[in-house]
């Protein structure tokens, strides 16, 4: 799923995964390896969401974002075996690549949108991919 910073015009991530469940969220990027790709950790109300790097072997860069889809937080590089305690509640906990919020100059306040890629096959025979928001 992708995640676009809809007041900057530009992609944060062209892949990611989701993690909903409390094991998912707890595990988050430990024991991964480098990717290009985004862990979107989804929680079921907003809160204060600390955030520790224990067994990430490499920096990170976080948005928190609040059930507006606005970022209300971010902290970029976080480095590995490091905590985070944020000052504003968030809904979703996105991590990414270290650099990726400078590469798309996103900023406290920007909004975000998840997009969902679906293939769809046309009378002619021919394929269109169409993005749409989700959450």
């Amino acid at each position: 799923m992708p995640v676009k910073n809809v007041t900057r015009n530009t992609i944060i991530a062209l892949r990611s995964k989701t993690a909903e469940s409390v094991l998912g969220r707890s595990i988050g990027l430990m024991f991964s390896k480098p990717a290009q790709s985004a862990m979107i950790l989804k929680f079921s109300s907003e809160a204060i969401i600390s955030l520790h790097t224990f067994f990430v072997f490499f920096p990170i860069d976080v948005l928190f974002v609040d059930s507006r889809l606005r970022i209300a937080e971010m902290t970029e590089s976080m480095e590995p075996f490091s905590t985070y305690s944020p000052t504003k509640k968030a809904k979703y906990v996105i991590e990414l690549p270290a650099g990726t919020i400078r590469k798309s100059k996103t900023k406290v306040g920007d909004e975000v949108a998840f997009l969902q890629v679906v293939e769809r096959k046309t009378g002619n025979g021919k394929r269109i991919t169409v993005c749409r928001a989700s959450d």
